[in-house]
């Protein structure tokens, strides 16, 4: 509403973009965007947004705008690739959704709500590398566990959008869950090569050793034995990291059996790396930059801590993936947050 600051009557007016009724403008479209692409929580943008204008912005209001953002996600899932990174790291991080069932209860302010329960969901995430040092986040997928037919569906739609071997994939790493390791064969085959993720078999490694050296006596022998293991990884070639590994074992094999045939299990899997020297080995050994990724996500989550929808995650993990990317190639998420309101045009003009 306009009022003459002479007469102080209403001003009729048309504007090109605020339609009748609108309270807001692209100002909190913005700023709802980036607010939560930095981890502020819908109340803490609320209790701003109501001081600003004195009134109130409901968390609704909010939340809505926020989640208009979801067409913006399937576009991004159907882009092809141009040319496919050398390097694919594969996980998946487990968060909370809430579902709405038919059961009616009353809440602490008396209203009759219907009941939600949470439920533990996995986001399969995929981590590219390109050989000039670019890396993006390339497609995750909300599933409902990491089972290979759960996989499989991300890897079919990476292998749609040109992440290929004949494009310029040569590798993929991932940790030693089996259905993950089953839909990496059944999509690629023996097509790029698969590794094994070494800080992921270390851990594994380091749980059985702890059960079996117990007590602060054998602290100093825990250490040492874990200590060992990693020099392993850091042999020049794979046939002195096999030699490393018959010493270790022989040497612990006695007092701790249990770890030792972790080592060795697969062992062979977590030596792929050596077969590609062209890119930086902290790509290659561990899934590690994916963890780090990961935990930017789990910011996100922590202060989320459950999801009303599917919508309501797919798109928080939309605006980290966006802000992530922004800081990777040194620009400013203020500025991305405020391009993402003129994307959704050129799908919606």
């Amino acid at each position: 509403m306009l009022e003459c600051q002479n007469c102080h009557h209403d001003v009729l007016c048309r504007f090109r973009i605020l339609e009748k009724y609108q309270r807001f403008w692209l100002d909190l479209d913005q700023d709802v965007l980036f607010s939560s692409g930095v981890s502020q929580s819908l109340r803490v943008i609320s209790e701003r947004w109501s001081e600003q204008i004195e009134g109130n912005v409901g968390l609704r209001t909010i939340n809505e705008r926020i989640n208009r953002r979801e067409p913006l996600i399937r576009q991004m899932q159907k882009t092809v690739f141009p040319t496919s990174p050398t390097v694919v790291q594969l996980d998946g991080i487990w968060v909370t959704v809430q579902s709405q069932g038919e059961k009616v209860k009353p809440d602490r302010r008396k209203r009759q709500r219907k009941q939600r329960t949470g439920k533990k969901i996995v986001i399969l995430v995929a981590l590219g590398f390109w050989e000039n040092g670019t890396r993006e986040i390339l497609d995750w997928q909300i599933a409902a566990s990491e089972e290979h037919t759960q996989w499989e569906g991300l890897l079919k739609r990476l292998w749609t959008r040109e992440v290929r071997p004949e494009k310029g994939l040569r590798m993929i790493v991932r940790d030693g869950c089996g259905g993950l390791e089953e839909a990496v064969a059944l999509v690629y085959g023996k097509s790029v090569l698969d590794q094994r993720c070494v800080f992921h078999k270390l851990k594994n490694v380091g749980d059985k050793v702890r059960s079996e050296l117990k007590g602060e006596e054998k602290r100093e022998k825990r250490k040492q034995m874990m200590k060992q293991a990693k020099t392993i990884y850091q042999a020049p070639n794979v046939l002195q990291a096999k030699q490393h590994l018959q010493e270790w074992s022989e040497q612990w094999r006695e007092e701790a059996p249990k770890a030792v045939a972790t080592l060795e299990r697969d062992f062979e899997q977590t030596l792929v790396y050596y077969e590609l020297d062209t890119v930086p080995q902290e790509w290659i050994r561990t899934t590690s930059l994916l963890e780090r990724t990961n935990r930017e996500l789990r910011r996100k989550f922590r202060q989320v801590v459950t999801f009303g929808s599917q919508i309501g995650a797919q798109v928080a993990v939309y605006l980290q993936v966006q802000r992530l990317h922004a800081r990777w190639t040194h620009a400013s998420w203020w500025q991305v947050s405020h391009d993402l309101i003129f994307e959704m045009g050129n799908i919606n003009p």
